[in-house]
């Protein structure tokens, strides 16, 4: 009885000691961020776009929120901090325009759904190095949200799609290179 609970022992000591070691490797494996500040800026509306005009502040504060969760960067920055000249190759700047707001309609959500008469609204992203304002990045996003959402979460909703997005075109092109 006594050499099996001994063996038995050894077993989950063994079991233990691999957790532990391919919970080191595991841990290993991170990497420094590809860049290491970024600076998020308010986004532009064109001309006949009608969002409030506090709507590009809350895109903004959700956009550094998703860039901040995302643990993508270093350092998220807020609009006009200053870097030094060293880092600025290794920074980037998030800036867009909102080019379309479609509102919606609260009747055809209701009566049909199936994400009828739901708004939309498009954003076209830009990121480019801070150093020498080189574009590596344009998206357009494009996200859809019920009229009956504020426009908090209609700005958070575009927040979470732009950092996925950004977070997917920066994997692509590091796969590239």
């Amino acid at each position: 009885m006594n050499a099996q609970r001994i063996s038995n022992t050894a077993a989950l000591a063994g079991i233990l000691g691999f957790l532990l070691l391919s919970g080191v490797s595991l841990a290993a494996k991170d990497t420094a961020p590809q860049f290491k500040t970024v600076e998020a800026k308010h986004f532009a509306r064109v001309e006949g776009v009608e969002l409030s005009p506090e709507f590009a502040d809350y895109l903004y504060a959700e956009v550094r929120a998703e860039l901040i969760k995302a643990k993508l960067f270093g350092q998220v920055l807020g609009e006009g901090e200053v870097v030094d000249a060293a880092d600025a190759p290794s920074s980037i700047v998030i800036d867009g325009n909102i080019t379309e707001y479609k509102k919606g309609s609260v009747a055809k959500d209701v009566l049909i759904g199936f994400t009828a008469g739901w708004r939309s609204l498009k954003i076209d992203t830009t990121i480019k190095r801070r150093s020498d304002q080189k574009v590596l990045i344009t998206q357009q996003v494009h996200v859809r949200a019920s009229p009956r959402w504020n426009e908090k979460v209609l700005a958070k909703a575009a927040a979470k799609q732009i950092v996925n997005d950004i977070k997917k075109s920066l994997k692509d092109s590091g796969a590239r290179s």
